[in-house]
């Protein structure tokens, strides 16, 4: 008869050292049980152990047993591997390893799996970015009700990833993503599970809000809309930047305040929008806000915090827009010491990023030698990507 699961895991609390050896022998021949076992006996452990040298030697045995596991041609372990080489358990970080862990598991039928394959198209993790790759295995997913795939489809549909942007097919997505989610809380789950659905529903409901921000700020930029349409429109944008509580909405808000085209400019107004936004989290309203205090707007100027603002938006998310205020901060030094090394460093980051006005603001440093050897050529290369990236006075330098 077959020693169960639950056996082993006894026999591990009554003798791991033992019972250990012998769970791997049986480990390493393919028995998933034996995995299971093992792989659990060194999660519970690890957070026992009383040095970093120990935990890191658990980390390795572990890893070990997962790779035992995916040996097996197991979905499941397939997975926990290409996780612990993705972020380093046990192993050295791998990322194209990572991803061959993920598609193999994607390609036995793991609805999971394709969403981890998914995400590492999205994100770059062991394969270059590719947005209509991670959007064909979203949909894969999406079609065998997995709710976080359907999320996903809904970011990339909201930010035009792969995809033309489509905030009514971002907004079904989370529709049926909600469903979903629904129709998995009805099941038995673990306690895991369960919190995780619960989780992505808190995400879908952000999301939705997200949508919703930017689609009433469309009805009220539409000139062919009627004004009736309008006011809902903007009733609707104030409800979701007040009592919703969206960032995105209350930047939104911010940015009509701030130019007073579909409303009656008031900077104060977006000003106060703004550090809603940005008590949210939002780091393009840190951005804006280090603008104001710049040029004095709503507020006294006053460099120092516009410094802190921009440098704040970058150590959070990386946002281009305040990478680029910030090298411009040390370009002219603006709250800060002049430092051309630290200048181009920012613009760089956020050139990465295809940020236009930085690889102008580069292009600048090469034609003018400042930290950099002048260089007319490569000057001129920059001010050419900055104009392929939409900075339309990056032409007046070619």
């Amino acid at each position: 008869m077959d020693t169960t699961l639950q056996e082993y895991r006894e026999m591990l609390a009554g003798q791991p050292a033992k019972t250990g050896k012998m769970l791997w022998k049986l480990a390493k021949k393919g028995n998933l049980q034996a995995v299971e076992a093992l792989h659990g006996y060194y999660e519970k452990i690890i957070t026992e152990a009383k040095t970093e040298k120990e935990a890191a030697k658990i980390r390795k045995q572990a890893f070990k047993v997962c790779l035992a596991g995916a040996g097996q041609n197991s979905p499941y372990w397939l997975i926990m591997t290409g996780e612990m080489y993705r972020y380093g358990i046990g192993t050295d970080k791998n990322g194209q390893k990572a991803f061959a862990c993920y598609e193999k598991a994607a390609a036995l039928g793991s609805v999971d799996a394709a969403v981890k394959v998914g995400r590492a198209y999205m994100n770059g993790i062991g394969v270059p970015v590719d947005y209509g790759e991670s959007l064909r295995f979203f949909e894969s997913a999406a079609g065998q009700d997995n709710p976080e795939a359907m999320v996903l489809l809904a970011y990339q549909y909201e930010n035009g990833k792969g995809t033309a942007t489509d905030y009514g097919k971002a907004l079904e997505w989370l529709d049926r993503a909600e469903r979903s989610c629904h129709g998995w809380l009805e099941r038995e789950l673990t306690e895991r599970d369960r919190k995780d659905y619960q989780s992505l529903l808190g995400d879908v409901e952000q999301k939705r809000r997200h949508c919703e921000a930017v689609s009433c700020v469309e009805v009220l930029e539409n000139e062919t809309i009627p004004e009736e349409e309008k006011q809902k429109a903007f009733s609707r944008l104030l409800w979701l930047a007040g009592e919703g509580n969206d960032s995105r909405a209350q930047v939104h808000l911010g940015i009509l305040y701030e130019e007073g085209k579909v409303v009656e400019k008031d900077e104060k107004k977006a000003l106060d929008y703004y550090l809603m936004a940005a008590r949210n989290g939002s780091t393009g309203a840190m951005n804006n806000i280090g603008n104001f205090y710049l040029h004095g707007k709503a507020v006294e100027k006053d460099l120092d915090k516009a410094f802190a603002w921009y440098q704040k938006a970058v150590e959070l998310s990386g946002n281009a827009a305040a990478g680029c205020s910030l090298g411009m901060c040390f370009q002219y030094g603006y709250g800060t010491a002049v430092d051309y090394g630290k200048a181009r460093y920012y613009y760089g980051e956020s050139a990465k990023q295809g940020f236009g006005l930085a690889m102008y603001r580069l292009g600048c440093l090469y034609e003018q030698g400042l930290g950099v050897t002048k260089d007319v050529r490569m000057a001129k290369q920059y001010f050419g990507e900055a104009l392929h990236c939409g900075y339309r006075d990056a032409a007046l330098k070619l």
